[in-house]
Formats: C-alpha cells, sequence, structure tokens
C-alpha cells in the first residue's frame, strides 16, 4: 500500500517508516512516517538527529486507583481532546515508577510490585502499538517513588525510597539499555529524598523538591553525562513541595502541582542553564493535584491524572502551550480510568536536537 506523505514531508531524502542504510551520507534528511519526524543524519557521530517534531507520542504507564495497574496507555500529540489508547502493558502491575526514555525506548524503572519494591527495568520499543513490555535489567537497588530524565546516551532514576527509607542514591543506566545492572553514580544534595519533579536540558538534570520527613525546595543539578559524584545546589523553587512531576521545553523545565501541607496548581519554571535562584511562579493547573504524570511534546506540556485527598483520584489531561509564562492549563481530555503515581514519557527528543 502506498504510503500517503504528508505535506511537511516534502523536500527529504528518504521518506519511510525504517531507518535508512546503506550509502547515507552526513545532511542526508528522513521523514519518519511512523512518528511525523523530520531527522538528518550527522556522519561525525553517525546517527540521525531531530531536526522537526512532528506528532509524536506521550505514554503513561502505571496507573494507581486503589489497585495497580500495568497498563500503558498513549496520546498523540498534539492532544486536544478524547481519550488515550490503551497500547499495551508493562511486564507486571506496579507503582510508584520512575521514568525515562532515549530516541528509541522507553523505560520504566523501579516500583512497587506485590506489596514490595522493585529493582527491574522494562523497556518498550517506539512507537509502541501493542503488546507487553520486556524486562531489560535492574537498577542498582530495589527502590520507588523516584522520578527519572536522560540525556541522549543515559537515563537517570533520582531520589527513591525503599518503602521504610529513602535514598537520596542517584542511578544510571546506558542506552540501548537491555541487561545487566544500572550504576549507582552518586547522591542528591539532601539526604534520603523522595518524589521530586525532574527534567532535562540537552546538557544538565535538575531535581526540583522532594521529602526527606520534611518538605523541599531545593534545586539540584548534574552535567551530563555524571559518570560519578554527586549533584549540586543551584537553586529553590518558590516553596517547598513534593509529588509534583516535571516537563521540559528546549529552553524551560516545568514543576508541575505538587504537596506541603495542602495541594498546589502552581506551575513553576526554570530557564535553561539554570544555575542559581529562585523558580518563576508562572501560572496554574486547571485543578489542585499531587502524584500525577507529566510528558511534553516540542510546543506543549501535558499534565495527566493525579489525586486530591485520596481516594480522589482524576483522570483529567491538561496542556500548556510553550513558554508558557502565565495562566491556567486546558482541560483537553480524560485518562480511561482515574488514577494516580502514574508517570509519563514521551517521543519528543531534544536531546538528539541540541547534542
Amino acid at each position: 500500500m502506498a504510503i500517503k506523505i504528508p505535506k511537511n514531508a516534502k523536500g527529504y531524502t528518504y521518506i519511510q517508516a525504517e531507518a535508512p542504510s546503506g550509502l547515507i551520507q552526513g545532511g542526508d534528511s528522513w521523514f519518519d512516517t511512523i512518528l511525523e519526524y523530520g531527522r538528518v543524519y550527522d556522519d561525525i557521530n553517525q546517527k540521525w538527529k531531530v531536526i522537526i517534531d512532528g506528532k509524536g507520542y506521550g505514554y503513561i504507564l502505571s496507573i494507581y486507583n486503589g489497585s495497580s495497574l500495568s497498563s500503558v496507555e498513549r496520546i498523540q500529540f498534539s492532544f486536544d481532546s478524547g481519550t488515550p489508547s490503551l497500547v499495551g502493558n508493562l511486564t507486571s502491575t506496579k507503582t510508584a515508577i520512575s521514568t525515562c526514555n532515549s530516541s528509541q525506548y522507553g523505560y520504566c524503572m523501579g516500583g512497587w510490585v506485590s506489596a514490595a519494591q522493585t529493582s527491574s527495568v522494562d523497556r518498550f520499543s517506539f512507537p509502541f502499538n501493542s503488546g507487553v513490555a520486556n524486562t531489560a535489567g535492574n537498577l542498582s537497588n530495589s527502590v520507588n517513588s523516584g522520578n527519572g530524565c536522560n540525556s541522549s546516551n543515559h537515563g537517570f532514576s533520582f531520589g527513591n525510597s525503599d518503602g521504610g527509607s529513602a535514598y537520596s542514591q542517584m542511578d544510571r543506566i546506558t542506552f540501548p539499555f537491555d541487561s545487566g545492572t544500572g550504576d549507582y553514580i552518586g547522591n542528591l544534595t539532601a539526604t534520603n529524598a523522595y518524589s521530586p519533579a525532574v527534567v532535562n536540558s540537552s546538557t544538565h538534570g535538575y531535581v526540583m523538591g522532594g521529602y526527606n520527613g520534611v518538605n523541599l525546595s531545593t534545586v539540584d543539578r548534574i552535567q551530563f553525562p555524571n559518570n560519578s559524584g554527586n549533584a549540586t545546589h543551584i537553586g529553590n523553587l518558590s516553596k517547598t513541595k513534593y509529588g509534583g512531576y516535571g516537563c521540559n521545553s528546549s529552553n524551560y523545565g516545568f514543576s508541575i502541582g505538587g504537596y506541603t501541607s495542602s495541594y498546589f496548581t502552581d506551575i513553576e519554571r526554570i530557564l535553561f542553564p539554570f544555575d542559581s535562584g529562585t523558580a518563576s511562579n508562572v501560572g496554574n493547573l486547571s485543578f489542585s493535584s499531587t502524584y500525577h504524570s507529566a510528558c511534553n511534546s516540542s510546543t506543549q506540556g501535558y499534565s495527566l491524572g493525579g489525586y486530591l485527598y485520596v481516594p480522589t483520584y482524576f483522570s483529567y489531561i491538561t496542556k500548556f502551550s510553550f513558554p508558557f509564562d502565565s495562566g491556567t492549563s486546558i482541560n483537553v481530555g480524560n485518562m480511561s480510568t482515574n488514577g494516580g503515581q502514574c508517570k509519563g514519557l514521551d517521543t519528543t527528543d531534544f536531546n538528539g536536537l541540541f547534542d
């Protein structure tokens, strides 16, 4: 069957679903008809780099609504109405995971499985349309309630708990991670902190807020590739909070929602490369929430699910447009079920664009 060529695919060297092979030269361009991304070939690093973020996908993993689910739901950007598609499952029912992604794979790290924390790392290939994720390896410890981010070559898990104690540890996996054990590479500045919001630029990872017996406002930073060494405290959020979630554009990182003694609607923003000061409160979610998930396209950030005074779980999907400096997120749809403690990831490859 002939491929229907989108209007924005004109002028590419290759227009096809699979990555071109053979005699590829630097500067050759490929339009990925599956993800609707434009890519250009970097012959020095021998890889395809994203030059246009087309539709792409966001994934919602590990929804919890009183019981854990193994479902993986998917939205296609730019999502502005409806309900995500149920596209597959993780290897088991789990919750309180952390996530990261390379340009080819989505990763689910740690979490609660059968009332016990796990070190397992699940992996699925983009675009994940159906089936069950594969077990790809393990973190250095069995943990839950962390959050993750990624550089071009590595995925990171930050600020976990083992169910009784919290950890300040940072773990790293190397892409394409398909076996073995992640590396323990250092610690956050706040001892035993978990449930932070995490974002990344193309050069740094940022860990915002969290909880270690008290609510934290700290913003810690690591510089990629960060083979070893501790994070650096470079600034603060405008409030102490934990249980928020992060997403990012190419220029900004966003901390969304969270909890201290009340549930917040706040959306805070840092400007990359953030190295001092206090995050700016730039707007609000359309509802108060914590323990929701988030993902982003190249132009918009999305908040998905969450809860308020358990057992009040939400299915709301709201979005805001970058560079978002004021206003309130817009309700654009609902998950297939109410739920919180879920995590998001996406196929948007800012790192491939700016390496």
